[in-house]
C-alpha cells in the first residue's frame, strides 16, 4: 500500500498543499493566494492568523485522500520572514515582517557603526587572515543590511514600546513562518525550527551550528526568544488531533530554496539549481564544509541529517521576471513574455544594443546599489528584436556572473545547471544561459520541485526511502539545452559584458 506525505509550501504570494505518494509522484495540488500588507513606505507584512487560516484551507480543500492515510507532514517556506508572539496566550504581538521589508535600513546603518561591531570586524579581518579561519574571515566581510533578519528584529524590538518590558520579553517567542505554523499545528506545544531556516536569519552561526550568542549579545537580542533548532528531517512533534482529527507527525521543516535544491537532486558538491522567478536564486551544493565567497556570498546550511550538515552558497540576481514585467507593463516595449521571446529569436545578435537589467542596483559580484538599469547602443538601425535579444542576453549574463563567481571562489567545478521557476519557460533565455556559461542547462518537467524536495526529506524520516541513492532513482524528465556557440565566442561575449559594466560604473561615479 502506498504511503502519502502532505507537503505545505508557504511562499511569498501564496500557500500550496500537495500530496506525494511513495513513488515520488504528486497526486494532488491546491493553491491559495495570501494577503500582503504595505502599511507604510518600505513595509511588507503578513497577518500571522491569516497565514494559519490559509494553511488550514489549502490542506482541508486539497486533501484527495482521508487524513488517516497521511503518514507525515512537511513544511517548506519563504525564509527570513518572522513574527513575535506571546508564548502563554499564543497571541501574535507583531505581524510577520516579510523578507522584502526594508524599514530597518536606518537600524542597519547604526548597527554597522556600533564601535564594538567595528572592533570585532577589524579583529576578525586581521586574525582571520593570519590563521586562515573561515568563520573570522566571513565575520570581517559582513556588512549588515535590510536583507538580514537580525536588523529587522532589532528594529521591531526598538520600535515597539512594550518590548522594553522584561515581563513581556520573558514570555516572547520569535519564529519564522515554519516555527509559527508548527506552533499552531501542535496546539502551541512546539517552539522549533530547522537549520536551513535558522541559518537564513543571520542569527545562527553556520560554522558551529548554534545560535550566534556573540551577535545577539552585541545587538542585545534576547536569546530566550529563539526556538530550538533541529535537523531538517527532525522530530517536530505531532499535530493536535483537534485540527485534522488525527495526530500526524511533522517530520520536516525546510527553507524553500534548500528544498528546491534537494528536489533537483543536487546532492553532490558543484550541483547547482537556479530558480528563475521575479529574481534569480542561484544555489550551489558546496559539500560538508562551509565555503564562502571573498566577494560577499556567505555559507548557509542546505540541510542536516542526524546532525551532519551539507552547506550551500546562494547568489541572487534581483530583477529577472520583475525586469521583464517592467519592460512589458510599464514601458510597453512588448505585449507579453511570449512576444519578447519570439522577437528575440528573430535576430542572431543585438546589433550593439546593450541592456543592464538591474532596476534595483546590481548585486554579486559587483554590489553596486546605485548601478541601476540602462539600455544603450541604440541607433537608427536598432529594432524591437534587437532590444528583446539584449534583454535576454542581459539577464543571462547576470546569471552567469553569479555562476562564474561561485566557481572562482569555491574552486568547485559546476557540471550543469538545473532550472525551475516561471521564467525558465523561456527557451531562448535558457539557451542563452547555456551559451554564455558553457554548460548544459536542464529544465525539469515538474514545476513543484520545492514541495517535492520537502517530501523527499520527510520520506527519508518515515522510511519510504532509505537514503539519497534511492531518491536519485526517482527520475523526473527534463529538457536539456546545450551550448551552441564556440568557446571563443563565449569568452569574447563575457569579456565584453564585464568591460561594459566597468564603463557604466565609471560613468555613474563621475
Amino acid at each position: 500500500m502506498s504511503k502519502h506525505i502532505l507537503v505545505v509550501d508557504c511562499g511569498s504570494t501564496g500557500i500550496r498543499s500537495i500530496i506525494v505518494n511513495s513513488n515520488g509522484k504528486i497526486i494532488n495540488r491546491t493553491y491559495k493566494k495570501i494577503a500582503i500588507m504595505h502599511p507604510e513606505p518600505g513595509a511588507t507584512e503578513n497577518d500571522p492568523e491569516h497565514l494559519w487560516d490559509v494553511f488550514k484551507h489549502v490542506v482541508q480543500k486539497g486533501l484527495s485522500i482521508p487524513f488517516i492515510k497521511i503518514e507525515a507532514i512537511a513544511i517548506t517556506n519563504q525564509r527570513s520572514t518572522f513574527a513575535l508572539w506571546d508564548k502563554k496566550s499564543g497571541k501574535p504581538l507583531t505581524n510577520f515582517i516579510n523578507w522584502q521589508d526594508v524599514r530597518s535600513a536606518e537600524t542597519a546603518r547604526k548597527m554597522n557603526k556600533k564601535t564594538i561591531w567595528q572592533l570585532l570586524r577589524g579583529f576578525a579581518f586581521i586574525v582571520g587572515r593570519i590563521i586562515n579561519n573561515p568563520l573570522l574571515i566571513v565575520t570581517s566581510m559582513l556588512t549588515l543590511t535590510t536583507d538580514h533578519t537580525i536588523c529587522k528584529l532589532r528594529w521591531i524590538l526598538d520600535k515597539t514600546k512594550k518590548f522594553s518590558r522584561k515581563d513581556v520579553v520573558d514570555n516572547l517567542q520569535f519564529g519564522t513562518i515554519d516555527t509559527w505554523l508548527l506552533y499552531k499545528l501542535t496546539g502551541k506545544k512546539a517552539h522549533l525550527t530547522d537549520y536551513t531556516n535558522a541559518s537564513s536569519t543571520t542569527l545562527l552561526n553556520p560554522f558551529m551550528m548554534k545560535w550566534n550568542t556573540l551577535f545577539c549579545s552585541i545587538f542585545k537580542i534576547p536569546t530566550n526568544i529563539l526556538p530550538k533548532v533541529l535537523d531538517t528531517n527532525g522530530d517536530f512533534g505531532f499535530t493536535d488531533p483537534h485540527i485534522f482529527g488525527k495526530k500526524i507527525p511533522v517530520t520536516t521543516l525546510v527553507g524553500d530554496q534548500q528544498a528546491s535544491l534537494f528536489g533537483h537532486h543536487c546532492f553532490d558538491p558543484g550541483d547547482v539549481k537556479i530558480s528563475l522567478g521575479s529574481g534569480a536564486f542561484v544555489s550551489m551544493n558546496v559539500g560538508p564544509k562551509p565555503k564562502y565567497s571573498k566577494k560577499g556570498l556567505f555559507p548557509l546550511i542546505a540541510w542536516t541529517f542526524n546532525g551532519t550538515p551539507t552547506y550551500t552558497l546562494e547568489g541572487q540576481v534581483a530583477t529577472v521576471g520583475t525586469y521583464i514585467d517592467w519592460a512589458i507593463e510599464d514601458m510597453g516595449f512588448f505585449s507579453s513574455p511570449k512576444e519578447l521571446d519570439a522577437l528575440a529569436s528573430e535576430c542572431k545578435d543585438s546589433n550593439g544594443v546593450f541592456c543592464l537589467p538591474t532596476l534595483t542596483g546590481i548585486k554579486f559580484p559587483y554590489f553596486k546599489a546605485d548601478l541601476t538599469a540602462s539600455i544603450s547602443g541604440l541607433t537608427l538601425r536598432s529594432n524591437k528584436s534587437h532590444l528583446a535579444l539584449s534583454i535576454i542576453q542581459g539577464i543571462a549574463h547576470r546569471v552567469c556572473d553569479v555562476i562564474d563567481g561561485m566557481e572562482n571562489d569555491t574552486k568547485i567545478k559546476i557540471p550543469r545547471l538545473k532550472m525551475d521557476g516561471g521564467v525558465s519557460n523561456s527557451d531562448i533565455l535558457l539557451q542563452t544561459i547555456a551559451d554564455f556559461s558553457g554548460k548544459s542547462v536542464l529544465r525539469s518537467s515538474e514545476h513543484d520541485l520545492t514541495s517535492l524536495g520537502a517530501a523527499y526529506f520527510s520520506g527519508i524520516s518515515i522510511g519510504i526511502w532509505r537514503d539519497l541513492k534511492e531518491i536519485s532513482k526517482l527520475r523526473i524528465p527534463s529538457i536539456e539545452f546545450t551550448p551552441k556557440i564556440s568557446n571563443i565566442e563565449r569568452i569574447t561575449s563575457r569579456k565584453n559584458w564585464k568591460k561594459k559594466i566597468l564603463q557604466i560604473e565609471k560613468e555613474y561615479s563621475i
